[in-house]
């Protein structure tokens, strides 16, 4: 199972207990995160009390953010060797996706001013390289199933996340590297009404019943995986400080995810 979460923290709410599991049952996966989430401006004014951040700021937000994801990992039991932080840049990625897709164009980061990942020699921020990298993980990795965020999730960094993860399976099921093509599930953050809770408990999250071209499965936590994923989740102190409220209510019994027509998802690959 290879995994994309947009920043760190979404791998945890979205799935954290899926992950508990197969990582506990010693199922191969990867965690793919796309960006380190250090564009979080409201994080380093509020946590931090930094009122005017500056790259070096927000670089070390970055930083942070990844030491919290692998000590989150850490309680889910997945191994820091099978992590990956491709340092993407943090609220651009629908600009790569839209406006900065060749590579001879590439994207500037307004936070950390950098136009290229760190440590990535030959890689920048444009649309192509981050299709190539994405593809390079899942070519090498050879996945049975891949779970990325929702292509309809509000959150730009999300949709778009899920948009490139498309392309890239997109190319390779057509070469066919990909053979067969794995299952594809997606899991859903940001959305009006979302979480939706039921229960005089309020510990249950509800499918949606207004978000298009969807279909969903559900999967219940066992005690352990929700103890792990509620303790993962503790790891994300710079992210509890300014969304605590929204993120706990992710700490449910069960976790949804969801099989997307694949009409919308040749649409989506056919754009590039």
């Amino acid at each position: 199972m290879v995994v994309f979460s947009p920043h760190p923290d979404d791998e945890t709410v979205g799935l954290g207990g899926l992950l508990s599991r197969l990582a506990r049952a010693h199922v191969p996966l990867r965690v793919v995160f796309v960006t380190n989430g250090d564009g979080y401006r409201r994080a380093l004014e509020l946590d931090f009390d930094v009122e005017r951040p500056t790259d070096t700021d927000y670089v070390a937000l970055g930083a942070l953010r990844q030491r919290e994801a692998l000590a989150a990992l850490a309680h889910l039991g997945v191994a820091r060797r099978d992590v990956r932080f491709l340092g993407f840049p943090d609220g651009g990625l629908a600009e790569l996706w839209r406006a900065h897709w060749l590579r001879t164009h590439p994207y500037t980061s307004p936070y950390t001013k950098e136009s290229s990942p760190p440590d990535a020699e030959g890689v920048g921020y444009d649309g192509q390289d981050l299709t190539s990298v994405v593809s390079g993980i899942l070519r090498d990795f050879g996945p049975t199933l891949v779970v990325m965020p929702h292509p309809y999730d509000t959150h730009l960094d999300h949709a778009h996340a899920s948009y490139f993860v498309t392309e890239a399976l997109s190319e390779l099921e057509a070469s066919g590297v990909l053979a067969p093509a794995p299952t594809v599930l997606t899991y859903l953050v940001h959305y009006p009404r979302w979480p939706a809770l039921a229960g005089p408990s309020f510990d249950r999250e509800l499918p949606l019943g207004d978000l298009p071209d969807t279909r969903w499965s559900e999967s219940e936590l066992a005690p352990a995986e929700l103890v792990a994923k509620r303790a993962a989740l503790e790891e994300y102190h710079s992210q509890l400080g300014v969304m605590n409220g929204f993120l706990r209510h992710f700490l449910c019994r069960n976790e949804l995810f969801a099989t997307v027509d694949p009409r919308v998802l040749v649409r989506i690959a056919a754009v590039h």
